[in-house]
């Protein structure tokens, strides 16, 4: 891990001036400790000093773009990997995850599709991959729960009035240097929902309600941002908004100190960073390699099929998708089935924080019936899963026809190992679950995007999907 002991300077598209930045300079020269100077003195050319103000319009990111790595939870390389848990555990537990996972988006999509609905109901302990960046001067390493269906950048911080136990050291803005509060009359404050805080302070204070009825509570504040790229590279983005939360009622644990938003709401991260692109390549977890990414900007990887995003007030990523088709052979769908309906519910999400696709029951029913007519070995009912077939992986990959989801403009096509997971022994379930519910939304989950180059073009409004080996690409 590298740590700065003082942040590097920022991009030339930094909009600090030279003379503000030597009269700083020089001010923090005086009231430094002997000790203090010499080490400046030393290190002078990578200092930057903060102002007083607030920083949000210090967020630009490097002009060629960048990458970070992904880690999975269930990696074997993975700081989080249980080992004691079996091949069943993981794959009941990341089911149970997925339908909370529903929930949660159920329950925003149902409450409203506009950007101005600004209580997130995110459910923290069902993620899947985790961001590793840098926060505040000195820098302290955060791991973030990448999650393309959020839009706030939260973590705890000190001092906690209430915490969950976290394994790295909580961020103390009190040892940053260039950490700061959003005021409560900036504009920033009003893209949160906004709570009271202590007499007599000026912060904007904020509280967000999460699905499952846990909350986090803290200061909106602004500090510098660095991610390291995958050759150990430190890029620094800048200031970017976030909250400090004092107050979390959740049950996260371990490594994770809070999460990364990235839908397209304006304070998620990759609307803060003003970035028209981004993608990612996630790594089936047993592979060796590479490992899985994300990249931003002009590193972003937009190749393959393409399919437009809906237009609208959506901070979730709605795509059309037309029809599924087992082999050569259409699964029996009413036309517009997967379509946002008069009411505003339904529609089909692409999101990186679901683990297996969930479809709205009545798709999920006939593409079941599908596959059990169109592969012959014996198939039965697995807990959640609805078909799981019993052979040895060959006899299911000769035995199988692909499965296809007919996206508005793109096909996409599932491999064995992206459509079925090992439950037991022998026993390979279907990784797509029913909704089972009444608000008929379908989501492609992160399994199915394994081994995919998935890329979202803000600027052209399309997703689009390139087969690929994640684990060499």
């Amino acid at each position: 891990m590298r740590f700065y002991m003082f942040p590097p300077q920022l991009h030339s598209s930094s909009k600090w001036t030279s003379s503000r930045f030597v009269v700083q300079f020089f001010s923090v020269l005086a009231m430094a400790t002997a000790s203090f100077f010499l080490v400046v003195s030393c290190f002078s050319s990578s200092i930057f000093i903060p102002p007083s103000t607030a920083h949000n319009d210090i967020n630009s990111t490097t002009s060629d773009g960048f990458v970070v790595d992904l880690i999975h939870h269930d990696s074997p390389s993975s700081p989080f990997y249980d080992h004691n848990m079996t091949s069943t555990d993981r794959s009941i537990w990341a089911a149970d995850r997925s339908i909370a996972r529903l929930n949660y988006l159920l329950s925003v999509t149902s409450s409203s599709s506009s950007l101005g609905d600004i209580s997130s109901k995110l459910v923290p302990e069902y993620y899947e991959y985790i961001m590793m960046y840098y926060l505040g001067v000195p820098s302290t390493l955060v791991y973030g729960i990448a999650d393309t269906g959020s839009e706030l950048i939260w973590l705890q911080c000190l001092p906690c009035t209430h915490c969950y136990n976290q394994t790295p050291p909580i961020f103390d803005p009190a040892e940053s240097y260039t950490y700061e509060t959003v005021s409560s009359d900036s504009p920033i404050c009003n893209a949160v929902r906004r709570i009271s805080c202590r007499e007599g302070d000026k912060s904007c204070c904020y509280q967000h309600t999460y699905g499952d009825g846990t909350t986090t509570k803290g200061t909106l504040s602004t500090d510098v941002f660095a991610f390291e790229d995958p050759t150990r590279t430190i890029v620094e983005v800048g200031y970017l908004t976030f909250g400090c939360s004092h107050d979390t009622k959740a049950r996260l644990k371990g490594h994770q100190a809070g999460v990364v938003g990235l839908n397209r709401h304006p304070n998620s991260l990759v609307s803060q960073l003003k970035v028209k692109k981004f993608s990612y390549c996630m790594v089936i977890p047993d592979d060796h390699g590479s490992g899985s990414r994300m990249y931003f900007g002009s590193r972003a990887v937009i190749l393959g099929g393409k399919t437009p995003l809906l237009k609208g007030d959506y901070s979730h990523y709605f795509v059309t998708l037309k029809g599924i088709s087992v082999g050569e052979e259409k699964v029996p769908l009413p036309e517009g089935i997967f379509n946002i309906n008069s009411t505003g519910t339904g529609g089909f999400i692409i999101d990186s924080g679901t683990t297996y696709t969930v479809l709205r029951s009545e798709a999920y029913n006939s593409l079941v019936n599908t596959l059990s007519n169109a592969i012959h070995l014996p198939w039965r009912k697995y807990r959640r899963f609805g078909i799981c077939f019993e052979g040895r992986s060959d006899e299911l990959a000769s035995a199988g026809p692909d499965i296809t989801f007919h996206f508005y403009g793109a096909d996409f096509i599932l491999t064995k190992r992206t459509t079925y997971v090992e439950v037991e022994k022998g026993l390979w379930c279907l990784a797509m679950l029913s909704s089972n519910s009444t608000r008929k939304l379908s989501i492609l989950g992160n399994i199915q995007q394994q081994n995919y180059h998935v890329g979202y073009d803000l600027e052209a409004q399309v997703v689009s999907f390139a087969p690929v080996d994640c684990a060499t690409f």
